[in-house]
């Protein structure tokens, strides 16, 4: 059966069961004539209310019920739906989801000039998804167990035997490890790409369902290196793990940083698509993506605002050279040769 098949039954057993994220309400001001706006949300709601709260203070009448839940789970929620939408807007932190719920027919268009202004290459040619923060791929290590001699250069290092059962990463589950592969497909072709997952099995790589476990185990010194996405490091670093980072493949011939996206995207046959228009716009205002850059140490899309303290600019490094769109319209063929080569 065909890995898309398989993620596709999944998404629909899961909508079946009942998707088990918890409701968060965030009040419009008293006796205002109020619109509820619901929003399906994979960010957690730690990071997510504070920008709520914010929004509500320029729209104090919009109230915005959020339901938070994975991104399969969102997505299989959505599907179920479609023919009587529950969901004003979704928030999702993987492309290829996002490209794929497009692909169907999940989204509708936004000419909305905020949207326009976001760079082409984050965002749906007609606006009905666009990037709301950026995360670069980055491996992260526990400083108790790597010297600074020891450390790798490029994410291909982490199959050398001198790691063996020292690495963590997320397994095919995770959007952003799968798009990492897309990545690596495109630039340096299916056969480099099968031959460094099947050299992370041989080496015994630990996976993990998502990158939270990861850090967590490279933090504990459980592990020694670990693949994520660079926010992870930051929030290890700023629970006082013993963590350092490295932005890799920034030499000569190598690819450079491979970025991915949360985004959002207003679902067609909503109830109320102009306060999630409204929604939308204030999370790509400056005030939206200074909240995102300090509260969760992602990349603003919008230029303009700085990323937290100690988060390098992505102007800084060798960024891979393929968009977000050709990551989707390349996914299929990659998640063939992946499966293929074993990765689980």
């Amino acid at each position: 059966m065909k890995w898309t098949v398989r993620v596709g039954l999944w998404w629909l057993l899961l909508s079946l069961a009942g998707c088990a994220g918890m409701p968060v309400a965030s009040e419009g001001s008293a006796g205002s004539a109020e619109t509820t706006l619901v929003v399906y949300s994979a960010r957690s709601e730690s990071l997510f209310k504070p920008v709520i709260d914010a929004f509500n203070q320029v729209y104090p009448e919009v109230k915005v019920t959020v339901l938070t839940g994975s991104n399969g789970e969102l997505a299989a929620k959505l599907l179920e739906e479609q023919a009587n939408p529950q969901a004003d807007l979704l928030v999702n932190s993987d492309i290829l989801t996002m490209e794929s719920l497009a692909a169907q027919g999940l989204f509708v268009p936004n000419d909305s000039a905020v949207v326009a202004a976001v760079p082409e290459r984050y965002r749906a040619e007609d606006g009905s998804w666009v990037a709301l923060t950026l995360r670069s791929r980055v491996i992260m290590y526990n400083t108790d167990r790597v010297q600074p001699e020891q450390l790798p250069d490029s994410v291909l290092d982490l199959v050398d035997p001198q790691w063996e059962g020292q690495v963590g990463a997320a397994d095919s589950r995770n959007g952003a490890m799968v798009a990492h592969l897309v990545a690596m497909r495109h630039l340096q072709g299916e056969e480099l790409m099968a031959d460094f997952v099947r050299g992370l099995l041989a080496n015994d790589v630990q996976w993990f369902g998502g990158h939270t476990d990861v850090r967590k185990a490279v933090g504990s010194g459980e592990l020694a290196l670990g693949l994520v996405n660079h926010y992870y490091y930051h929030l290890s670093l700023a629970e006082g793990a013993p963590v350092g980072v490295i932005y890799p493949d920034q030499g000569e011939g190598e690819i450079g940083l491979v970025v991915n996206s949360t985004n959002a995207g207003i679902v067609r046959g909503a109830r109320h698509p102009e306060p999630a228009r409204q929604l939308v716009e204030f999370m790509l205002s400056p005030a939206g993506q200074k909240l995102y850059a300090d509260l969760n140490f992602e990349y603003p899309v919008v230029d303009g605002v700085a990323p937290a303290a100690g988060v390098p600019p992505l102007s800084e490094f060798k960024l891979a050279d393929v968009s977000l769109k050709t990551m989707w319209e390349e996914l299929e063929a990659a998640q063939q040769a992946v499966q293929a080569a074993g990765l689980p």
